[in-house]
């Protein structure tokens, strides 16, 4: 495991530079390839938790950083998504009357023609889950061995992000304040009422922080445009994110979360990041997400997982040729019921 991430820092540092100061840290290029690295972290960390994986310092040293991240290689998709919308409700003329057709329903969709795979494979291995997961695996509830809590999550916010919008309009910053209530009350359903596990709920504040750096944007750029400064705060939020990550709560983890994000932004603005395979990951983010557990759940089957050489070598590169496939295919359905939504 190790090795593949000396790959995936090579990879990183393809194209790397160090400009003088970036302005377009919040770009869509930019943020696509942090995306990107996370896609393949995220990748990682799925395919480790079907490997037995010895203790030798090869595996060791990937999975102690690993742990040390834990959730918070998901934190900057739900910034990014949550920074994304806003900035699309302030330049667009009635952005929020199409998103729910062409956000919500959009995603739910895409999750969906995923599930139907799953569920399609599993009739061809006897693999067999109850009636509630097969009822509720379509909404994320509930899963049939695929990813399902980010979606669940991800499908929440957007319809907070919604009536955000809509106040927005009506109430001076009233929009954002409640979001980030909303978004409160989501974390309190999910791990008290519904007593979701942590990493249900972990990297939810991360959606409304990415908002709100909407909002301020242009005080952002201009602050950090002082490149002796936006090195002094990068190592400020750095040690502050070790002592906070290494002491802190399960419960109040969002945190942490939102400290990586803002870790993430700063070094994001002195450190340009992109290339082509980066660039493909971070657009195709989504798609490997959700069926990457696919081919997973096959080699389990046919008990490849002993062998984590064989398991990978397979995995990882039908993950990202199921991953083009599937982008194609909602690219095309997308073309017939989403673009004049």
């Amino acid at each position: 495991m190790t090795i593949l991430l000396v790959i995936l820092v090579l990879i990183c540092f393809w194209g790397v530079g160090l400009p003088r100061y970036q302005n377009d840290f919040f770009s869509i290029k930019t943020s696509t390839a942090i995306k990107g690295i996370f896609s393949f972290l995220i990748l990682f960390s799925h395919a480790r938790s079907y490997l037995t994986l010895s203790n030798s310092w090869v595996n060791s040293i990937y999975c102690s950083l690993q742990d040390h991240l834990g959730q918070l290689i998901v934190a900057m998709f739900f910034f990014y998504s949550g920074f994304g919308i806003w900035e699309s409700f302030k330049s667009k003329k009635d952005y929020e009357k199409s998103f729910f057709k062409k956000r919500f329903l959009k995603t739910l969709l895409h999750f969906d023609i995923a599930i139907a795979l799953f569920i399609l494979v599993q009739l061809l291995i006897p693999i067999k889950y109850s009636l509630r997961q097969y009822l509720l695996c379509w909404i994320g509830w509930e899963d049939v061995g695929n990813s399902n809590w980010f979606i669940f999550v991800i499908l929440c916010l957007y319809l907070i992000a919604l009536v955000s919008m809509y106040l927005q309009k009506r109430l001076y910053r009233g929009g954002l304040v409640v979001s980030v209530t909303l978004s409160a009350a989501l974390w309190f359903f999910l791990r008290v009422v519904a007593g979701k596990e942590s990493w249900w709920v972990d990297t939810i504040a991360a959606f409304p922080l990415g908002m709100i750096a909407s909002l301020k944007k242009e005080q952002l750029q201009l602050f950090l445009s002082r490149r002796g400064i936006s090195f002094l705060i990068t190592a400020g939020i750095l040690v502050l994110f070790f002592f906070v990550h290494k002491t802190i709560g399960t419960d109040i983890y969002g945190i942490a979360t939102c400290i990586f994000c803002c870790l993430v932004v700063v070094i994001s603005s002195w450190l340009h990041l992109g290339n082509p395979v980066l660039d493909w990951a971070g657009r195709n983010a989504f798609t490997i997400y959700i069926i990457q557990r696919l081919p997973m759940i096959i080699c389990s089957f046919f008990g490849l997982s002993n062998n984590p050489t064989v398991f990978l070598a397979i995995t990882i590169p039908v993950t990202f040729l199921l991953a083009e496939g599937l982008s194609r295919l909602y690219k095309a359905i997308d073309s017939r019921l989403f673009v004049n939504a």
